[in-house]
């Protein structure tokens, strides 16, 4: 791993917090050792507690409901724990497509079978948690978000599995899919208890400004997981993009990277404040748009504390935001 600091990002929006955060991360770590029962070593509830996701999400949604909040942080940490899962060990791109593949048909109500991984019974239940509470249309979307997520995971590890270097509007094309952001957004409506209807979602001016903040997450990501990713000469990232297109020296590089976050940070402030009037559902897309705020901010700092950076210094003292 290189020697790295963390770099100071723009990102002037207020730091905010569940004030039930402490409860949410003993939960979430007992309901985790409960659903993999035999399957839960302790190194992987240690990995649990270092990488802090429920303070990712109290970041996110800081007055919302606890029981919303529960089934997003089991998703976020299912997630998670299911890019580890196929992001282990030699790269083989066929794999990664055919186990996503099995996720995609548990979320469109498949039964996993009796021989299938504990996260696949996990995303099962996941998702008739999420049907209870939502209706049919936002359960569709939510899959077709996952569906995209999959896609760039998979196209991810086939740049990997065959050595190539992506050219930087490739790359930013694919990390808008792989980034995941398309299901966290979704999951605000969930967790904050609102459904916005395809036509506005569609409008050009609040897509921008999903895309818009979408690259803001997705730069700050790669900046932070950086030394991490140089593991492998060819894992996909903003910064080896640039380097290899432009060459560029690695702190040109960096440094192009966070300019490009910050300028990401800039169009999206100029972009919600020529949002038009969507009528009776204003309010929702206000909501909205508070969640896409609350999501840059969120992943700035839960990414200075969590332990899945190790480069990130711990400690909440700690500040790179400019």
């Amino acid at each position: 791993m290189i020697a790295y600091s963390p770099p100071t990002l723009f990102c002037p929006f207020p730091q905010e917090t569940h004030p039930l955060l402490p409860r949410l991360e003993e939960e979430a770590l007992a309901r985790w050792a409960l659903y993999l029962g035999a399957q839960a070593r302790p190194a992987f509830l240690e990995k649990l507690r270092a990488a802090r996701f429920p303070e990712l999400l109290a970041r996110c949604h800081p007055s919302a409901c606890p029981e919303r909040l529960r089934v997003a942080l089991d998703f976020l940490i299912w997630n998670f724990a299911w890019d580890d899962a196929v992001d282990e060990g030699e790269v083989c791109a066929d794999w990664v497509r055919e186990q996503n593949w099995r996720a995609l048909a548990v979320l469109q109500g498949a039964t996993p079978g009796a021989d299938a991984p504990p996260l696949l019974g996990l995303l099962g239940d996941l998702r008739a948690r999420m049907a209870e509470r939502m209706p049919r249309a936002w359960l569709w979307r939510f899959v077709e978000a996952c569906r995209a997520y999959f896609h760039g995971t998979w196209r991810e590890a086939q740049a990997r599995g065959e050595h190539r270097h992506l050219d930087v509007a490739s790359y930013i094309a694919l990390r808008r899919l792989s980034v995941g952001t398309s299901m966290v957004f979704t999951q605000v409506e969930a967790v904050e208890g609102f459904v916005l209807p395809d036509e506005v979602l569609a409008h050009p001016a609040l897509a921008r400004l999903m895309t818009t903040a979408t690259d803001a997450i997705a730069w700050a990501n790669d900046l932070f997981s950086f030394p991490q990713d140089t593991r492998d000469a060819f894992h996909p990232n903003l910064v080896s993009s640039l380097r290899e297109e432009r060459g560029l020296t690695l702190r040109d590089a960096l440094d192009l990277a966070v300019r490009m976050h910050d300028t990401s940070v800039r169009c999206f402030l100029v972009r919600e404040t020529s949002l038009p009037s969507f009528g009776e559902h204003d309010a929702a897309v206000s909501r909205l748009v508070l969640g896409l705020r609350r999501w840059m901010r969120a992943n700035i700092d839960w990414s200075l504390a969590s332990g899945r950076y190790p480069h990130a210094p711990q400690g909440a003292g700690h500040s790179r935001v400019a």
